[in-house]
């Protein structure tokens, strides 16, 4: 067989803090996939994967089952020292020279236990620092290529300078090219705009149509059916967004789902910053009552834009609000307040993808947050990146109804985490 089509080489994945277990998810699904395509022999496996005697021999003794095995071998690993001023190094624990790396970054909080078995809390500031750090490390590795796929862009509403102040996300873009980031990728970028920041000439990124994955779990585990579809949801199902701002957001679900959109006015207080009156705008003839709402945003952050919304709606007599974002980051006091909603009967479901890492207590406490798993999409976009693939079909828009019927021929074979690609 041919092995020539790998257009970057070998590929390598690599997690930063709080995204071990989304690479591990990402490296399954990479793993089933190479399996299907060139098979279990060994001697295929050595040849794709250009392996050396030592892995090699390391495959041959390996216990579990080749799928097992890829699983591991396709994931890199990190040594990290902590100082007692808080300053972190990091190195590659194994050689990586020549490698395709995707580095998976994310700015959530989270815990490390570092090479001496120091444990220290990352705030974001300081996961920001291990990331510069992590690409410096590639450098001096002589790694072929770096990816830098981040999952929870931290920096995404700084992205634009007030006065004299600082654009921390032009920083941010500044500081990952000159350490020799090579490709950035993002879902759902708070704002396109902000990609003018990254320079052209040294860099590329994509900017993954994130909210396609957000469509296509609604449509799979609570549409199902084109009779539901043409049914309930054109009956019954409504689509808002959460200010005028996520207007055009919230649009591309009402379009796709082919339900009314309504869009939140709201009125704030100059002096207080508190919300003095919310507006619906909506069609004349559209009674709310009995209806079932999806409140879509980018992301959710400490809740305050939706509650009162969500009341709102309950008071013009939804039968169900729900709300959909991308990025659920539910920074403090988030939890409380949307629990306290949950609780009221205001909130039905909550729906958000697993690219921010939260812990099992944190599902456990809040059984109303659903998620969306995107692994099975990181997965097949780096397989086409790595082969020099095209990307197209991530950025084109969606059709229901196709979907739908491609669920209801059987053409997937695991709805609950394979997004249909």
């Amino acid at each position: 067989m041919n092995y020539g089509r790998i257009f970057r080489g070998p590929l390598k994945l690599f997690a930063l803090p709080g995204a071990e277990e989304y690479v591990a998810k990402v490296a399954k699904w990479l793993a089933k996939n190479y399996l299907k395509e060139i098979g279990e022999s060994p001697t295929s496996l050595v040849n794709f994967f250009n392996m050396d005697e030592d892995e090699a021999k390391f495959m041959d003794s390996f216990e579990g089952t080749k799928e097992e095995f890829l699983q591991q071998y396709l994931v890199g690993s990190f040594n990290y020292f902590t100082h007692r001023n808080g300053a972190i190094e990091i190195s590659i624990t194994k050689s990586c020279r020549g490698k395709d790396v995707y580095l998976f970054h994310t700015f959530s909080e989270t815990d490390i236990v570092d090479y001496n078995k120091n444990p220290k809390r990352l705030n974001l500031s300081d996961q920001e620092v291990l990331l510069y750090n992590a690409l410096d490390a590639f450098s001096e590795a002589k790694v072929g290529y770096i990816t830098l796929i981040e999952m929870n862009l931290g920096q995404a509403r700084s992205d634009r300078p007030k006065g004299r102040g600082a654009c921390n996300l032009r920083t941010f873009f500044r500081n990952i090219t000159a350490n020799g980031c090579n490709h950035f990728v993002v879902y759902q970028i708070h704002s396109a705009k902000s990609l003018i920041g990254l320079d052209s000439t040294k860099i590329f990124y994509d900017n993954l149509r994130g909210e396609n994955l957000l469509k296509k779990y609604i449509l799979r585990s609570y549409v199902k059916k084109l009779e539901t579809f043409n049914t309930l949801v054109a009956n019954e199902w409504v689509f808002s967004s959460v200010d005028a701002g996520g207007k055009e957001f919230a649009a591309q679900f009402s379009k796709v789902f082919k339900a009314p959109l309504l869009v939140v006015d709201k009125r704030r207080n100059s002096l207080t910053n508190n919300i003095d009156e919310i507006t619906i705008l909506k069609p004349e003839n559209l009674s709310l009552e009995g209806k079932i709402i999806y409140i879509v945003d980018d992301m959710i952050d400490s809740g305050g834009s939706i509650l009162d919304v969500c009341r709102k709606y309950k008071e013009l007599g939804a039968k169900e609000v729900n709300v959909v974002a991308f990025y659920g980051l539910f920074s403090h006091p988030a939890e409380e307040r949307l629990s306290k909603l949950y609780n009221d009967g205001i909130i039905n479901k909550i729906i958000i993808t697993d690219l921010v890492t939260h812990d099992k207590e944190f599902y456990e406490r809040n059984p109303y947050i659903v998620v969306s798993d995107t692994s099975y999409t990181t997965a097949r976009v780096i397989q086409k990146t790595n082969n020099g693939g095209s990307l197209e079909k991530y950025f084109t828009g969606l059709n229901a109804e196709n979907y739908l019927k491609k669920i209801e021929s059987n053409r997937f074979l695991n709805f609950s985490s394979d997004d249909g690609d």
